[in-house]
């Protein structure tokens, strides 16, 4: 129908006007049809368009969920990333996996990365919180908020939490257990996007300055570090990085601060020689209220790289 048209009336014989309303009629049902078929479908691709079937994972708390989303986003805004949107398909996963380390008395700091995974013999495991549980970072004893501020200031944790390519997210929590996972929601090559993440994000107030340790730990006999400092690269950058040089000046004192540096092929941790990364431990926690400038140069895919940026302390 044209823009601006109205139906109109038709008049029709009494045998000619029953044959006419029934093929509207079927044609009315046909149309729908049609339109439920691709409302349901939409919904099913929307990430977050219904409420997850609590039967199935009970103790979903939104409240939790929408603030850890909030917080996530949060750092996201400040990197300028997209948001990401909480789907509830992951997130009922999640709090299966929340439910079982509530229910085994799972503590973190005794098993370690054993917590991402559940075994199927004790009580409350399920194949859907067991993926999850592999999908997730986690964390023990804090509110769903504080445990995203505390995954950014881990380094192994805090991979991925700015990538461009995150779309949504799920969150389930319960007994103290946040468990957010990262990973699933999460567009892989040929449609990635590239580029990269600087963290802490430039110009970012009050960060941190000290660094949350975490399982592993990347300085082995050194707990007491300043916050990480991240360059990540993502999509189809990042294959080769060669020659890496960075600095950290406190601003205030014109002062280079003492800092470990991993890159591929010079990991903290053998095991742990991550590719697409460059990070940065000052190797004491940083001064209150300072502001202080990364600059990092490399080669990376054949081509120099730099990045230069401050941020402030609280």
């Amino acid at each position: 129908m044209a823009v601006g048209q109205r139906w109109a009336p038709v008049r029709y014989g009494k045998k000619r006007g029953r044959a006419a309303v029934l093929r509207a009629a079927l044609r009315l049902a046909i149309a729908l049809s049609i339109a439920l078929t691709l409302l349901l479908s939409l919904v099913a691709c929307s990430g977050g368009s219904s409420l997850p079937d609590t039967t199935q994972a009970p103790g979903f708390d939104l409240d939790s969920a929408t603030l850890a989303l909030a917080r996530l986003n949060h750092y996201r805004t400040l990197a300028s990333v997209p948001k990401v949107q909480l789907d509830y398909d992951l997130s009922r996963d999640c709090q299966k996996h929340a439910n079982y380390l509530k229910i085994n008395s799972v503590d973190l700091r005794v098993v370690g990365l054993q917590a991402h995974t559940e075994d199927p013999h004790a009580v409350g495991y399920s194949a859907a919180g067991a993926e999850a549980g592999g999908s997730s970072v986690i964390y023990q004893g804090v509110t769903a908020p504080e445990a995203v501020d505390n995954w950014m200031c881990t380094l192994y944790h805090r991979l991925g939490l700015l990538d461009p390519n995150l779309l949504y997210v799920g969150f389930g929590s319960g007994g103290g257990y946040q468990v957010m996972d990262v990973v699933r929601g999460r567009v892989g090559l040929p449609y990635a996007v590239s580029g990269e993440a600087l963290c802490p994000p430039p110009g970012m107030p009050d960060t941190p300055r000290e660094y949350k340790v975490e399982i592993p730990h990347p300085i082995p006999g050194d707990e007491v570090l300043g916050v990480p400092i991240t360059v990540e690269f993502f999509g189809a950058v990042g294959d080769n990085i060669l020659n890496v040089q960075t600095q950290l000046t406190d601003l205030a004192a014109d002062q280079a601060v003492p800092c470990y540096v991993q890159w591929p092929g010079e990991p903290f941790l053998r095991e742990w020689d991550l590719d697409r990364l460059i990070a940065i431990i000052p190797k004491q926690p940083l001064a209150g209220g300072r502001m202080y400038r990364v600059t990092v140069q490399a080669w990376v895919d054949g081509t120099p790289w730099r990045a230069e940026w401050d941020f402030t302390t609280r």
